[in-house]
């Protein structure tokens, strides 16, 4: 369990400024050292504008979950989306749901909160009627990768990830949902 209290809810419309601004930040804090200027800055409009999280807001296939401390602060958020026929080769389960974005602030990691966001995730794709979760994570990313390992994740096959002209390497990682549980 997380070492201080917080809440992870479900984001409205009212939320898009400021999960945009907090999955910008994470975002470099993940990967600004690695995914360079000038194209990081160029991603970061692209991926993480108010408007774009406006959009998805409002489509009933995505839910955005974020993590705040009890005085409100921003934590750690992640990115759900049902995919239908729109999933990888290696996911084969049919009502299944991606998890595009998942981060947590480095102050917290080890400290419980990456796994009560996962376990929110799992409640809300089962909720979405997923029987089946699955991501994309860089395959230079080491500590991501062991904590879906952990998360009960194996990896099912290989995407790229664009970035401006770079293509880096991601694995597509996948666990069942028990459908059961409510």
């Amino acid at each position: 369990m997380p070492s201080a209290p917080l809440t992870i809810r479900r984001c409205t419309a009212a939320d898009a400024a400021p999960v945009a601004a907090l999955g910008a930040r994470l975002f470099v804090q993940a990967y600004g050292r690695t995914h360079p200027e000038p194209e990081l800055s160029r991603y970061l409009a692209r991926s993480f504008s108010t408007e774009l999280f406006t959009q998805q807001l409002d489509d009933p296939g995505v839910r955005v979950l974020i993590a705040e401390a009890d005085d409100g602060a921003p934590l750690g958020y992640a990115h759900m989306r049902t995919t239908g026929d729109g999933r990888p080769d290696g996911v084969t389960a049919e009502r299944s749901v991606e998890i595009v974005r998942f981060y947590v602030d480095a102050q917290w990691h080890g400290r419980g909160l990456a796994q009560a966001l996962m376990a929110a995730c799992e409640a809300e794709a089962r909720a979405m009627g997923g029987d089946v979760l699955w991501l994309d994570v860089w395959q230079e990313a080491a500590r991501p990768q062991a904590f879906y390992h952990r998360s009960g994740f194996a990896i099912v096959g290989t995407a790229t990830f664009a970035f401006g002209e770079r293509q880096d390497a991601d694995y597509v990682m996948a666990r069942p949902l028990d459908t059961t549980m409510t």
